[in-house]
């Protein structure tokens, strides 16, 4: 028997589609509860803003239209504005927390009492931190920590941040601190009880810092559901006065995301009449992790009263055994603790009639395969009928596309020749286009990829800290500065000096030579902590500052530079017969820049910018500013307003970090206007250790200046939102999914667990990483059904790395268990790329064919070479062109610059001597910083003890920007083994001895000008030249014998430099070994062999050409590629014969 297969045109789906949503909008304001499913795509809010327009038109008072965010409630709050016709003059739209506080400002406003405020998640981390402090110091309740927490793990920020979610866990299934410890005690949860007393504690801080006539309640996220269904419950008894406020109608869009918290709040509100109706997806569900719990919309189906409904480890629906009352909420006030500390929490029941959406709007069938594929093997948790609603449009006009690329970086460049090709070739506007990944840590990469490959990037926002936040850092430290220790007092001595300047000038002075005479010149006077900061632990936190505000945007200055500045402060101050080290001359100068006014412009500008940030703020300290007017005093002062404007107003990667680093400082400016809001009394000190103790990106929804760019976010801020092509990346192995067992030590998720259900005891680790699982495939199906017309699914593979089984559940292949091919990345969509291409289909002439196209892309060539277009030209190409110039770098009567150091790098390789002098190489690494440092350390405590060369080096190893990882940590301790070595030699020479000497002697041709580390002057009077070396390997003591760059400082001293004969020099390697590796290089006899060195090595610096000698010392070399002695710089030779 033949059956015939029935299909819907377009229009009949579309008829169908639009009758059912007509219905259903008819049925809500029908009244009655409802619960409208439907798949993405398929209208749900469009049903929710219609029903909500309708009401609105109608008349009907006092109706709500939430959202679980505040970005999906702006959303909907602009569509309704689209469908009502007038404006209305009340908020409609708005998240339950919003709500929540709405109402509980109203009561406080008839109960005559303070404006309540609302507490961040940063704002509770920073109480959590000095709860935390308070303990390890013996103040406030002793939560009595069980042995499975360790002590050590009480200071981390990871375990602040499972303490914090533990609270809200809590407080989402209504339990306050001493229900958190009945449940835990009888549970057999110890670190719940714990928990619990902190929570007392927490609530207990909270109540006490409204306890003040001018400051009302303060409510976090996580309680303040429950306190307006505590505040709705006892109005009549506070307010017997005022009528009780209720609503008509309550809708809920995207109810997959809400709270066990939400639904006691609903629960009220349909008690009091509302007729509410809740829409969402449960396969989509994308805030779990911070308690959202999907099954609340099957829930709403079942009948009040009834037996209660609990999750399984599968997610489904099932019958509650007993357990508890409705409404328990322990002291929390919400009802009766229940008699089962197993019992969950028995909200969202309101025996909601069901409706499911029949058609899918977006996109067409194939990308509707997609995302069934995406949540196939999901809990149903409602009419699963929902999965197989078909898209309206019939044509599969769509694509889905599979890339696998061999790295992280090739990702990204395969990722942005598609956005590319979208936008040139089909018109596809940048802003039309997404690019989603599971978490914020794969986001900064990813766009820095994209900027490369020619993608416009949109400005992310809130993803650190703002004190993290590199625009803001700067302002954050200058304002701590003013606020604490700027301007620096002066010392006794200075203050003498100034009152008795001129009738105590000449004795000064004398007394000054006396001094000379008995001690050392590069001896330290009694460090003062005002005059001599990096001289005193005390003070010596105003000089990291000051270096690491001159080294910010304020400053402007680099590295090299900020040395640089301390060598000329120095050296200046030794011209003047003084003493004091480098770090007391940088706080004189910053304070005074007329000191340096003198000093080259690279170095005096930045001293002087740095100068006017810090005399604006100091002003407005003393003037009595509060935290805004201050900021603002710094912040126009710097000037960089102004810079980074024109930035942002011009296009490429500078100007996206300009916009978000302008972005960045607004939202410091707002952060400081609601912390003086919510805080009376608020100070400078006071507002920086709350920004300092924040680890969470701030709250906010500041509006910033769309522009045509891509995003590139996670998929918890795409849900809701569509665009025509969507990326979605990194769909690799234990990247996505991600089942790592998270927050395991204090258990949150089990709060959530007994709350809806699921199970009183800790689950088997299978069925908890099936429950992650879950909600991986949920932000799966999310991701994948944002896409209008186009999607993209890449992963990496490559030795580490494998596609993930998602990939495999989104595109099933035939061979199933082979590795998949990897994808071929063509040619950039620019001019680069197009270059690139026709230049190697010059090269393709195997047959005729190809020959026609050899020509054709020659001719191509021609024309993009006529037009100006770089590479196009074969003039330009690699081993085609003659060489530029045979002439030598310096001219026969010229004078040759020779660095000491130079020519131990030219003894062992002149062509890698050449192109390092040319700019090449690898860059500073943070081994040569900590070299740097440790230089610094001797040079600034020539005669120091091992704990001050010790307290120095914890000074100062801030400044090298490292964090806690082991590999920093390995860094530290290989630094103090420096240190330790470098303290044996300290005490083991005594004596006199100049630091950072500069050399500037002429021998013959050579013009040889250096630093010296030390120059030690031996008891005959002659002097030994010193040189610290940090690197892991040593020098032979024959190889010391004849070391180049040791001949070349005596030679130096043999043509007069430091005043003496030469004593011989030494090398000092301060690592690899248990002391200090000494390597002497006698005083240079009669035969001149030193001064002969240093002429033979300025010919040879002199030359044009340079030889590559290969050696032991090529495995380290970072030139390697540019090396024609090394097959990896074979190319450097040319493609044709001659050109060597």
């Amino acid at each position: 028997m033949a059956v015939l297969e029935v299909t819907e045109s377009r229009a009949e789906r579309a008829r169908r589609g639009e009758s059912a949503r007509s219905e259903i909008v008819a049925a809500a304001l029908g009244g009655g509860h409802h619960v409208v499913l439907g798949p993405p795509g398929s209208g749900r809010s469009r049903v929710a803003l219609e029903v909500m327009a309708a009401l609105c038109e109608a008349g009907t008072e006092d109706v709500l239209l939430l959202a679980p965010t505040r970005r999906a409630a702006a959303r909907l709050r602009d569509g309704l504005a689209a469908l009502l016709p007038v404006t209305v003059g009340r908020v409609l739209v708005r998240t339950p927390a919003s709500f929540a506080f709405s109402l509980l400002r109203s009561r406080a406003a008839l109960l005559g009492e303070s404006a309540p405020s609302l507490l961040t998640g940063a704002d509770q981390d920073a109480t959590l931190t000095e709860m935390l402090a308070g303990h390890a110091a013996g103040y406030g309740r002793d939560p009595r920590w069980p042995e499975s927490v360790p002590r050590e793990a009480l200071e981390l920020a990871t375990f602040r941040h499972e303490l914090r979610d533990v609270l809200m866990r809590a407080a989402e299934a209504g339990w306050d601190g001493e229900e958190l410890q009945w449940r835990g005690a009888r549970l057999g949860r110890p670190e719940w009880e714990a928990c619990g007393r902190v929570l007392q504690e927490y609530e207990e801080i909270t109540r006490l810092g409204e306890t003040t006539p001018d400051r009302g309640r303060r409510y976090d996220a996580a309680t303040i559901l429950d306190e307006a269904v505590l505040a709705l419950r006892r109005w009549e008894e506070d307010l017997p006065d005022h009528p009780r406020p209720r609503l008509r109608a309550v809708i809920h869009d995207d109810y997959q995301d809400a709270t066990l918290a939400t639904a006691r709040l609903l629960d009220v509100l349909a008690g009091d009449g509302a007729r509410l109706v809740l829409l969402g997806d449960p396969d989509i569900a994308v805030q779990t992790f911070r308690g959202a719990v999907p099954a609340l919309l099957d829930r709403a189906t079942a009948a009040p009263g009834g037996a209660l409904a609990g999750l399984d480890w599968d997610g489904f629906l099932t019958a509650g055994e007993g357990g508890g009352t409705r409404g328990h909420g322990g002291a929390r006030g919400v009802g009766a603790r229940p008699t089962d500390p197993a019992a969950p929490s028995p909200a969202g029941e309101v025996g909601a009639r069901l409706h499911v959406l029949p058609v899918v709007w977006r996109g067409d069938e194939r990308l509707r395969a997609v995302v069934r594929r995406a949540a196939s093997g999901l809990p149903a948790l409602g009419d699963v009928t929902r999965r197989r609603a078909p898209a309206v449009s019939v044509a599969e006009d769509s694509d889905v596309t599979v890339a696998v690329l061999r790295s992280v970086p090739e990702q990204a460049r395969a990722i942005a020749r598609s956005l590319r090709e979208h936008h040139l070739r089909a018109g596809t506007d940048w802003s039309s286009m997404a690019v989603l990944v599971r978490s914020s840590g794969q986001v900064p990469a990813l766009r820095r990829g994209l900027r490369m490959g020619g993608v416009p990037v949109a400005t992310a926002q809130g993803e650190v800290p703002l004190r993290l936040e590199p625009a803001v850092r700067p302002l954050l430290q200058a304002l701590d500065l003013v606020a604490t220790a700027w301007p620096p007092a002066p010392s006794p001595q200075e203050a003498l000096k100034d009152a008795q300047k001129d009738a105590l000038k000449d004795a000064q002075k004398d007394a000054q030579k006396d001094a000379q005479q008995e001690a050392p010149p590069n001896s330290s006077p009694e460090p003062d902590p005002a005059v001599a900061p990096d001289a005193a632990p005390g003070a010596a936190p105003v000089v990291d500052r000051l270096s690491d505000l001159l080294l910010s945007p304020l400053g402007g200055m680099d590295a090299v530079g900020l040395r640089a500045l301390r060598r000329w402060l120095r050296t200046r101050e030794r011209a003047e017969g003084g003493r004091r080290p480098s770090g007391a001359l940088l706080v004189e100068a910053v304070g005074d820049p007329t000191v340096v006014a003198d000093a080259p412009t690279r170095l005096r500008e930045p001293v002087r910018r740095l100068s006017r940030v810090l005399a604006a703020g100091t002003n407005a300290v003393r003037e009595g500013e509060g935290v805004e007017l201050t900021l603002w005093a710094l912040w126009d002062a710097c000037g960089l307003a102004r810079v980074w404007r024109g930035r942002a107003l011009g296009s490429g990667p500078q100007a996206e970090r300009a916009d978000g680093d302008l972005d960045a400082v607004l939202a410091l400016f707002l952060a400081a206007e609601s912390f003086v809001t919510q805080r009376e009394g608020a100070t400078l000190t006071t507002f920086l250790a709350a920004l300092e103790s924040q680890e969470f990106a701030p709250d906010s929804l500041t509006a910033s200046a769309s522009r045509d760019a891509v995003e590139v976010i996670t998929v918890a801020s795409a849900a809701g939102r569509e665009w025509d092509v969507v990326v979605v990346a990194g769909l690799q192995e234990e990247v996505w999914p991600d089942l790592r067992l998270r927050a395991r030590l204090l258990d949150p998720l089990g709060i959530s667990d007994v709350a809806a259900g699921r199970g009183a005891t800790p689950p088997r680790p299978l069925e908890a990483r099936r429950s992650v699982l879950q909600d991986e495939q949920r932000l799966l199906a999310c991701a994948v059904s944002r896409a209008r017309r186009h999607l993209l699914l890449t992963a990496v593979q490559d030795t580490e790395t494998r596609p993930s089984g998602f990939l495999d559940l989104l595109d099933p292949r035939e061979e199933a268990g082979e590795p998949r091919p990897l994808t071929p990345v063509p040619p950039a969509l620019d001019l680069r790329g197009l270059v690139a291409h026709l230049r190697r289909r010059t090269l393709a002439q195997s047959d005729a064919r190809e020959r026609r196209r050899a020509e054709a892309a020659g001719e191509l060539l021609a024309d993009l070479a006529a037009r100006g277009v770089p590479g196009a030209d074969p003039a330009q190409w690699w081993g085609h062109a003659e060489d530029s110039t045979r002439a030598p770098l310096w001219g026969e009567e010229d004078l040759v610059g020779v660095s000491p150091s130079a020519l131990t790098r030219l003894d062992q390789c002149a062509l890698r001597w050449a192109l390092e002098t040319a700019g090449g190489g690898s860059g500073s690494s943070t081994a040569s910083e900590v070299g740097t440092l440790v230089h610094a350390i001797a040079a600034d405590l020539p005669r120091g003890s091992h704990e001050e060369l010790l307290a120095a080096l914890e000074q100062g190893w801030p400044t090298l920007g490292l964090g806690t990882a082991w590999p920093d940590r390995l860094q530290y301790t290989s630094a103090q083994a420096m240190v330790d070595l470098l303290a044996q030699y300290l005490a083991a020479v005594p004596g006199r001895v100049d630091v950072e000497e500069e050399i500037d002697v002429v021998i013959g041709r050579a013009h040889l000008r250096g630093r010296v580390d030390r120059v030690e002057h031996l008891d005959d009077g002659a002097v030994r030249i010193v040189d610290l070396k940090t690197g892991k390997s040593r020098v032979s003591a024959e190889d010391a014998a004849h070391h180049p760059q040791l001949a070349a400082y005596q030679a130096a001293v043999e043509a007069g430099a430091f005043g003496g004969v030469p004593g011989g020099a030494r090398l000092v390697h301060l690592a690899g070994g248990k002391s200090p590796g000494l390597r002497d290089q006698p005083a240079p006899g009669t035969d001149g062999w030193t001064t002969r060195l240093v002429q033979e090595s300025a010919q040879r610096m002199a030359a044009s050409s340079f030889l590559a000698t290969t050696g032991p010392h090529c495995g380290v070399c970072p030139l390697k590629g540019s090396c024609p002695a090394r097959p990896e710089g074979a190319p450097t030779l040319g493609s044709s014969e001659g050109n060597r």
